[in-house]
């Protein structure tokens, strides 16, 4: 990769530093600043295994069959790596996440959702399954949260990308984590991970490619699924093909935001390859250019006409709460209207009508909004 050569003299230089300047003073460092408390305990307490057919969610392991009606990919809290820099001026706070994302969970609910998978990257902020537990606990709405790595250019790939100078198979480095996490638990927090995200650029870079890898030996050792952004209007044929010629299960793969493209033959050529899509940017035609009601009418031509409705699953990417300073204050009142149905019960509310409406009966629905998410853990 291109940063490699600027990471081993870095490196080169540390290690002349360590033993020419900094092993000969042994006084004590002022310690550094802490992290925010987004970041959680360092010492994990190991939790016991996930009996088998079993899905790791916030509250512990459950029964795909408890998932009900599942949204699966909206986050509770969100930034973009960075965000920590900011902590003097927008300390994180968690009794704020806890309470925004109880509303958020209760609204669910009332519209008939019982899981909802949070699938925010490890390297982006908002991660935090001790919010996830308190919501869940005090809920009942399942909560399954991710161990995962986002796309290169909105990710932190530089930490990852330094050890390749030491020759590190990074790739392995990186599916410990994931394995960790999905075993044992997330730090101290008592949660483990349900799935595995992972992300790619309109053309994959050389970096996604091993997080990829990363991401299908995690899924090896482990079973879950995995669970992918794309950007853009193309890209999922390419990571779809990818993630099954080097050994993942298709039948345990979501190509995310596949509602970012018009072109139904781009969700066929998708789907083609046997695994599962996620129209899961529902609401969001002001960024995307997407109109709801022609992901619908394709929603409806792939299951009526091409028997696909045993893979799609909806959502809709929604961001609770940006963390991190305020954003709402930045945006013109005028936008906001243009935002109205990027919301948590738009799907529930507006979505399936229009799904009726083009002739899905209530059992297919039931399939999108119930069975697919189910068979995705199972691998059915």
């Amino acid at each position: 990769m291109q940063r490699f050569a600027r990471y081993l003299i870095v490196a080169l230089f540390s290690l002349i530093l360590i033993f020419t300047v900094v092993a000969p003073a042994c006084a004590p460092a002022v310690p550094a600043t802490l992290p925010p408390a987004v970041s959680v305990p360092a010492a994990p307490a190991k939790l016991p295994p996930t009996p088998a057919g079993m899905i790791n969610s916030a509250l512990g392991p459950i029964s795909p069959d408890k998932l009900g009606q599942t949204l699966i990919h909206e986050h509770f809290a969100f930034a973009y790596p960075g965000w920590t820099a900011d902590d003097s001026i927008a300390p994180y706070d968690r009794q704020a996440v806890i309470d925004n994302s109880l509303k958020i969970a209760q609204l669910a609910k009332s519209v008939g959702i019982q899981t909802i998978v949070d699938p925010t990257p490890n390297d982006c902020g908002g991660r935090d399954p001790l919010v996830y537990k308190e919501v869940s606990k005090q809920t009942g709405v399942n909560i399954i949260c991710t161990t995962g790595l986002y796309f290169e250019k909105e990710g932190s790939p530089a930490y990852w990308e330094s050890r390749v100078a030491w020759g590190v198979d990074l790739s392995k480095m990186i599916s410990e984590l994931f394995i960790k996490e999905i075993t044992e638990g997330i730090g101290a927090t008592g949660v483990k991970a349900g799935a595995i995200k992972v992300g790619t650029s309109p053309v994959m870079t050389d970096y996604e490619k091993l997080v990829h890898k990363a991401a299908i030996i995690a899924q090896k050792a482990t079973g879950v699924p995995i669970i992918t952004h794309t950007e853009g209007p193309t890209g999922g044929v390419e990571q779809a093909e990818f993630l099954i010629t080097n050994g993942a299960d298709p039948k345990k793969v979501m190509i995310g935001h596949v509602t970012n493209s018009k072109d139904i033959e781009y969700h066929r050529a998708i789907l083609a390859k046997g695994v599962k899509v996620g129209f899961d940017r529902l609401g969001l035609a002001v960024l995307y250019g997407v109109p709801d009601d022609l992901s619908v009418k394709n929603i409806a031509t792939l299951v009526k006409d091409n028997n696909y409705g045993d893979r799609i699953l909806l959502s809709h990417d929604t961001v609770n709460l940006w963390l991190g300073r305020s954003l709402v204050k930045d945006v013109p009142e005028k936008a906001m209207p243009l935002f109205k149905d990027w919301r948590i019960d738009h799907v529930s509310k507006d979505i399936l009508p229009m799904l009726k409406a083009q002739g899905l009966t209530d059992d297919q629905i039931n399939t999108i909004m119930v069975g697919n998410a189910r068979n995705l853990f199972l691998g059915k």
